[in-house]
């Protein structure tokens, strides 16, 4: 894993790079610089060896991602890119992992779980958020949609194979959904029956509202090979030369 993130404190972009084999973890700092190449240097942890997940935010100069330290049981680790920490957090009490099925999003900038195994059939969904880190204390929130929200996503699961699962947040905090295929996380399926339509859901948390939208493509030009990649450029202001 090669996140990148800025050193708010020294004005620096550094490249964390996370090694973990064998029952060892090494983690290593590069420092980005224009036109001169950086030597990386192996900081200390005192981190259990884990081995990384594809899941991990960055927030206010924190990266936080899902780790496996034994067979199903996983934690969060939070690193700082200014002092160079890393730290292992216990993720809630009550958070049953389900796959794809658990998320990690930014909410209310704060490290949020966005639960969603139960969306698509009963229209549920569960919210922890860490409220104090060094202190370890989550709130939990339970969201229902309301029941005429419910007929826009069953509408599109006729054959009980699509769930929605979850890929990131908008700036304004909805987050972004897509139906796929239950047994294959990525890359993203197209509904069957609409070959020539994506379709992306937006959720607004605190208005508990859903919003489809459809991408419609006339040629059938990319569509066609039925699936596609959910990235977001909200937080891409814009690029540099190193």
């Amino acid at each position: 894993m090669y996140p990148i993130g800025h050193d708010t404190v020294h004005d620096q972009y550094k490249v964390v790079c996370i090694v973990s084999a064998h029952k060892e973890l090494e983690h290593w700092v590069f420092i980005l610089r224009e036109g001169v190449s950086s030597q990386g240097r192996k900081i200390s942890s005192p981190c259990p060896p884990h081995y990384p997940e594809e899941q991990r935010l960055t927030i206010n100069g924190r990266m936080y991602y899902l780790a496996l330290v034994s067979l199903k049981y996983h934690v969060l680790v939070s690193f700082d890119f200014s002092s160079e920490e890393t730290r292992l957090l216990p993720k809630p009490e009550d958070v049953f992992w389900h796959g794809f099925y658990i998320n990690l999003i930014e909410y209310a900038g704060k490290i949020s779980f966005f639960g969603h195994s139960d969306l698509v059939k009963d229209g549920v969904m569960k919210l922890w958020v860490m409220e104090d880190e060094e202190k370890n204390i989550w709130s939990r929130k339970k969201l229902v949609l309301h029941p005429s929200q419910m007929d826009m996503v069953k509408v599109n699961n006729a054959d009980n194979n699509y769930c929605l699962n979850v890929y990131g947040t908008t700036r304004n905090g909805d987050v972004i959904l897509a139906p796929q295929k239950e047994i294959y996380p990525r890359p993203v399926e197209v509904l069957p029956s609409r070959y020539n339509t994506l379709l992306r859901f937006t959720y607004n948390i605190q208005k508990n509202h859903l919003r489809k939208i459809e991408i419609k493509d006339g040629s059938n030009c990319f569509l066609k090979y039925q699936r596609c990649e959910v990235i977001g450029l909200d937080d891409t202001r814009d690029f540099m030369h190193l």
